[in-house]
């Protein structure tokens, strides 16, 4: 079944006019077996036009990375804002393209950055399609919750994404939860720990353990949404898988800085004529508590990714 223009008729799925298109005519709209067909188209664009209402900015957008990077699908899942850290609602769109196609990965993220660097309440990200539907077929936290039906706003055909049951959905986002919570509680515990050794006047020590309260943060989130990576890590290179799951940890320079940071502090102790500042140290300190705050809060939210939508 194809797509629905303005005028009711039936427009291609390829998107040619983007001049003329409205985000929704981009939906590869299916009817549902149990309702009228018309109803439910309505009823889906509707939806649709309230999601690009709330995100003045989507159509534009949307309509970019078709044209610079023709994608098979595009995924927008919108997040609420966390008012206690002035962080307003954003957007995740997650785009599925063909690998084949001769397309420079770097290339196009660049100018997607670029072309998005003003506007930091959207966080954009490329997936090869192969290798998205493995994980979906895998059964990894991050990709089914995700690459959902539900959050699909463009299609290059009719093929719905196979999604587990929801049966299976529960017991995968409880052992997504399961494990960020046996890493989480151990940072918590860490950065315990350093906060006491701050007030003991010891900031060498209490930095170690700031670091790997980082560390340990990171790797939380990591080992929930895609499983353990190597510890030989640095937190620069944690840092760096983690945001793909939770964007929100590097959403401005005062939490982005953090890894370079400490690993610097870290890496000067015990050299002549250094000592760490415990001035500094207690505004670092203050940063990884925000951090892994955030962190918290915006996994609990992803977690909702993994239900039933609602009726």
């Amino acid at each position: 079944m194809g797509n629905l223009s303005n005028d009711g008729h039936h427009a291609t799925a390829s998107g040619n006019d983007l001049s003329t298109t409205s985000v929704v005519n981009h939906i590869y709209l299916l009817a549902d077996s149990d309702s009228n067909p018309f109803n439910s188209w309505m009823e889906k664009i509707g939806s649709r036009l309230h999601l690009a209402s709330d995100q003045i900015s989507l159509k534009p957008i949307v309509d970019l990375l078709i044209t610079a990077i023709s994608p098979e699908r595009i995924f927008v899942i919108s997040h609420k804002g966390i008012p206690q850290y002035q962080i307003d609602d954003y957007t995740e769109i997650l785009l599925m393209i063909d690998e084949a196609v001769d397309i420079a990965e770097d290339q196009n993220m660049n100018f997607v950055k670029l072309a998005f660097s003003q506007n930091r309440d959207i966080f954009i990200s490329l997936g090869d399609a192969a290798k998205i539907e493995g994980h979906l077929e895998f059964g990894s936290p991050y990709y089914c919750s995700h690459f959902r039906n539900r959050f699909q706003v463009y299609s290059t055909g009719p093929t719905k994404i196979i999604e587990m049951d929801q049966d299976q959905m529960d017991k995968l986002k409880s052992e997504t939860s399961d494990r960020f919570q046996a890493l989480f509680s151990k940072a918590q515990i860490l950065y315990n720990n350093a906060a006491d050794f701050f007030k003991q006047d010891n900031p060498d020590l209490g930095a170690s353990l700031l670091y790997q309260a980082l560390l340990m943060t990171y790797q939380s989130i990591i080992t929930a949404f895609k499983g353990p990576i190597p510890e030989i890590y640095s937190a620069v290179e944690y840092q760096k898988v983690a945001k793909r799951y939770l964007p929100l940890i590097t959403s401005n320079d005062r939490l982005g800085y953090l890894p370079e940071k400490l690993e610097e502090t870290c890496s000067l102790q015990g050299q002549r004529n250094y000592q760490t500042s415990k001035a500094g140290m207690d505004l670092l300190a203050a940063d990884v508590q925000t951090l892994m705050e955030i962190s918290q809060i915006t996994f609990a939210s992803k977690l909702k990714q993994f239900d039933s939508p609602a009726v």
